[in-house]
């Protein structure tokens, strides 16, 4: 179904996004080692540690939630909807997943506007003069890209279910038990 083949491609765009937060988080631990063993040994700190740390957590955290997404970890708090009959569940959570939409959208075309302003404004990093607006095109592109794989997470949980989905779940899931050396069960 085209829905599944679009997801599929999202999906394996968010997990190369998501690279880009695992790269951050070493750099954002060197950054941090440095600056402390640095400071310990009486010599002035790493210039623009502070700043660089928060540019980095931009891609730390904005780079990652589309994938958190994609693998359904996403956080939900659906300790009330989850008393609600199925037809209502269903209901909440895709009046849920369409304010989740809107918001992330607006989100994204407020950051794409941003980036104008910090063209102009030559914003950047005190000491080393990092501009600030490549991180926003960064959050204004991964925002787009987590409210499109929200849209469809949620086009997809009203499809019909396909039976060979399931099935090759079941297969992949013996397959690795029997990789692992574990016997597989026969129900015969």
């Amino acid at each position: 179904m085209f829905i599944k083949k679009v997801l599929k491609i999202v999906n394996a765009i968010n997990l190369k996004v998501c690279y880009i937060s695992m790269v951050a988080i070493f750099v954002l631990m060197l950054l941090t080692t440095v600056n402390v063993i640095v400071r310990k040994l009486g010599i002035w700190g790493v210039p623009d540690a502070f700043d660089m740390t928060n540019l980095l957590m931009i891609l730390i955290v904005f780079c990652a939630l589309a994938y958190q997404e994609s693998v359904k970890e996403h956080i939900r708090v659906d300790m009330l909807v989850e008393m609600l009959p199925n037809i209502l569940k269903h209901i909440v959570n895709a009046l849920f997943d369409l304010l989740t939409v809107g918001t992330l959208g607006y989100f994204s075309y407020a950051y794409y506007t941003e980036i104008s302003r910090r063209l102009r404004s030559g914003a950047a990093s005190q000491i080393l003069k990092i501009p600030e607006w490549p991180f926003c095109i960064v959050v204004a592109v991964v925002s787009a890209l987590f409210a499109l794989t929200v849209l469809l997470n949620m086009i997809d949980r009203f499809l019909p279910k396909d039976p060979a989905d399931s099935g090759e779940a079941v297969e992949t899931a013996d397959a690795i038990e029997s990789a692992e050396g574990e016997p597989e069960e026969n129900p015969s």
